[in-house]
């Protein structure tokens, strides 16, 4: 399954990708999203709850992520897998920051593209509505991502800007105890994790028809008036 899609965040790109590359931090912005503490290889291992109703199911796996922060890129390569009906999910994600030029205050855009390979019950969710979904995943995450970078106060966010972190191309954000994403920023003090909430497939798919039905009233709506 292929993907495309931009998404805006608050601050502008050198910070946003220092930000990003907090791992356990970005992984508060995704709901149903479990980290476990770093694996010697630099990989994050951890699961992904998800609702079905009543139905719990948890997707075991692990994550890897790259960041180039003089390019402002970066990559996510995970896999995982549950016990039901052989379900496992392999993907990669590339994203690509900009400032945005036009906006009033500081706004990064965020340009993504995903490829995942789908199985068991899976490939049967995204033939049928995949794309949608993961729209709706991103939309979600970028909100929760500007309400957590919120958090972070004027002083804080200098701190970040000025960081001494290097800015190596394709630096593994995982891959000593030293690198970006495993370093909070001086004069940040991390904040202890909240119980991670459950990805709520129903809430996820009413989402999407939501966003049908706003689209089917455009389209109703520019009829009328060519008519």
């Amino acid at each position: 399954m292929h993907f495309e899609g931009e998404f805006r965040v608050p601050g502008n790109a050198d910070e946003v990708i220092r930000r990003f590359a907090d791992v356990p931090r970005m992984a508060r912005c995704v709901p149903g999203a479990v980290l476990e503490p770093q694996a010697e290889d630099g990989s994050w291992p951890g699961a992904m709850r998800v609702s079905f109703g009543p139905k719990k199911i948890s997707f075991k796996g692990r994550v890897s992520c790259e960041f180039d922060f003089a390019a402002n890129t970066g990559f996510l390569h995970g896999r995982g897998a549950a016990d039901m009906r052989a379900a496992r999910i392999g993907v990669k994600v590339a994203f690509a920051l900009r400032d945005d030029a036009n906006a009033a205050e500081q706004t990064t855009i965020v340009k993504v593209t995903s490829d995942a390979e789908l199985g068991g019950v899976l490939a049967d969710f995204a033939r049928t509505g995949g794309v949608a979904v993961a729209n709706v995943l991103m939309q979600d995450f970028a909100r929760r991502a500007a309400e957590e970078f919120a958090n972070d106060t004027p002083s804080q966010a200098a701190t970040i800007a000025r960081s001494d972190q290097p800015r190596a191309t394709a630096t593994p954000a995982t891959s000593t105890a030293s690198s970006p994403a495993t370093r909070t920023a001086p004069g940040l003090e991390a904040r202890p994790a909240a119980a991670p909430a459950t990805l709520s497939a129903h809430g996820v798919l009413w989402e999407v028809i939501k966003q049908k039905l706003r689209q089917l009233a455009r389209w109703l709506g520019l009829r009328a008036k060519d008519a």
